[in-house]
């Protein structure tokens, strides 16, 4: 009898431990998914404001280039400014087709790479 405690014991220890590393290495899995998740997303973030500012010069010299060639600098500017409207439109339309459908699949491969 004292054979069967002493055997029943050792399998719920073992069974107590394979429980704990389950749940730590669940928790690893988790930490190391979010890690690169959010390394992904602050890689893109830093990438598109470096991409904004770069936008951002290339449209101020262009509306000045074409104020000079209209005659007025504000012409240049409105001549901009209704590009990025046009832009902005077309993206406003689309924007469930191309944009949330897209980052949905980009988060869901980051999450469920491995």
């Amino acid at each position: 009898m004292d054979e069967e405690k002493s055997f029943a014991g050792k399998i719920y220890d073992q069974v107590e431990q394979y429980a704990k590393t389950t749940v730590e290495l669940y928790k690893l899995k988790t930490a190391k998914t979010l890690s690169e998740v959010f390394a992904s997303v602050a890689t893109g973030l830093i990438l598109w404001v470096l991409f904004l500012f770069i936008l951002l010069f290339f449209s101020i010299g262009a509306a000045f280039y074409l104020g000079k060639v209209m005659g007025e600098w504000h012409y240049g500017f409105m001549t901009i400014a209704g590009f990025y409207l046009i832009i902005v439109g077309i993206i406003y339309v689309y924007r469930v087709k191309c944009l949330t459908r897209r980052l949905n699949d980009y988060i869901i491969k980051q999450i469920f790479k491995d």
